[in-house]
């Protein structure tokens, strides 16, 4: 009798054992599920302007050679939002020609932003714009959720210029229409090809 008892002991510590293995390793598998989402830094290009993007704070990825003095940056240490963004973060010094993360903030308009030369990059004075923005480390800040995709200003897609391109140039043709005949002293003139019709004459 004893040992069945013993027997049914061990038995039970045995299934509490498998049971707590078994519950570990579930919450193992629970935590690895419910891992948040890989953070995806979006590009740009060297020639984007910090008042091309609404967020007003974002983390972005710059190319290689926006050193280049043809992406304009305006002010020092806070920039005119005209300028350049990938400019701005090597004329910091947060960044050099070889490209890399930053960290965007937008700020309030300055009254005036001075000009200076920095790690390679001649920024420009200019003398009151609406927004700034300053740049910093790409070190994301605790809490704080940064957009994997930017919002533009909007702006008329391709799309909708054709539209208009094609309206316009319906319009012309009919007026040309309309109007593409006009009486001369030698008859009728094509006003479209500047020429007189010709004319079958039989003798």
């Amino acid at each position: 009798m004893r040992t069945v008892v013993l027997t049914m002991k061990a038995s039970v510590i045995e299934m509490f054992l498998v049971l707590l293995v078994t519950g570990v390793h579930s919450n193992k598998e629970t935590s690895k599920k419910i891992k948040r989402p890989k953070f995806t830094v979006p590009q740009i290009n060297c020639d984007v302007k910090a008042g091309k993007i609404i967020n007003p704070e974002f983390i972005v990825k710059c190319p290689a050679g926006c050193q280049d003095p043809k992406f304009h940056v305006y002010g020092t240490d806070v920039y005119a939002s005209y300028s350049s963004v990938c400019g701005a973060a090597v004329h910091s010094g947060v960044l050099d020609n070889s490209g890399g993360k930053v960290l965007v903030r937008k700020v309030a308009g300055l009254s005036g932003y001075k000009g200076s030369y920095s790690n390679g990059v001649q920024s420009l004075s200019l003398p009151r714009w609406r927004e700034s923005f300053i740049v910093l480390e790409s070190k994301p800040k605790k809490g704080v959720t940064y957009p994997s995709a930017l919002t533009y200003s909007s702006s008329k897609s391709p799309a909708a210029q054709a539209g208009k391109c094609s309206r316009v140039i319906e319009s012309k043709l009919s007026e040309s229409i309309n109007a593409r005949r006009v009486l001369g002293d030698s008859g009728e003139i094509n006003i479209l090809t500047g020429q007189a019709p010709l004319v079958l004459a039989i003798f």
